[in-house]
């Protein structure tokens, strides 16, 4: 190949190459993944034992002299959820869905609260705050049917049954 047209090649294979540099994205914590020490303190929301080795970081514009920390966060609706880290970035592993009991302060009944649980074990209440994993895992127990209900399911499979088998005649 004669070297003119070698260089028309590499100069074509240069327009196609992707630039690097400015077009990458770097990585955005959003201000909500802040977990404030002043909402720790007031009893709110607490972070799990991990969280404990990072240093707490003075807000330079905040005028209460208020510090904060870095924290994991769940963020998504009903199809979709994303883990954004600490660090800025996506966690790429699977997202589990657990229910944990919790009792009512001001009344003292039960409820159940949904949390998110990652494949290395982090979980997540859900309002997508890290928490500490909960001594039981309680599952929701499923409502057994009522016999008459059975019956139903019954009588209702068996005339969608014969249905069928009167059109096959």
């Amino acid at each position: 190949m004669r070297k003119k047209s070698q260089e028309l090649l590499d100069n074509l294979n240069k327009i196609v190459k992707k630039p690097k540099g400015k077009w990458e994205q770097r990585q955005v914590l959003s201000d909500c993944n802040k977990m404030w020490k002043s909402i720790i303190d007031s009893g709110i929301n607490s972070l799990p034992k991990s969280y404990n080795e990072d240093k707490w970081i003075e807000a330079p514009d905040d005028e209460d002299g208020d510090v904060y920390k870095w924290c994991d966060r769940v963020y998504g609706g009903l199809y979709s959820q994303d883990l954004l880290q600490k660090d800025g970035t996506t966690y790429k592993g699977k997202l589990y869905h657990k229910k944990r009991l919790i009792k009512n302060k001001i009344d003292g009944k039960n409820f159940y609260s949904q949390c998110t649980v990652t494949s290395d074990g982090r979980w997540f209440d859900n309002s997508g705050f890290p928490i500490d994993p909960p001594k039981e895992v309680d599952i929701e127990p499923e409502a057994k049917p009522d016999e008459e209900d059975i019956e139903e399911e019954k009588r209702i499979a068996r005339e969608r049954e014969q249905r069928i088998l009167a059109e096959l005649k």
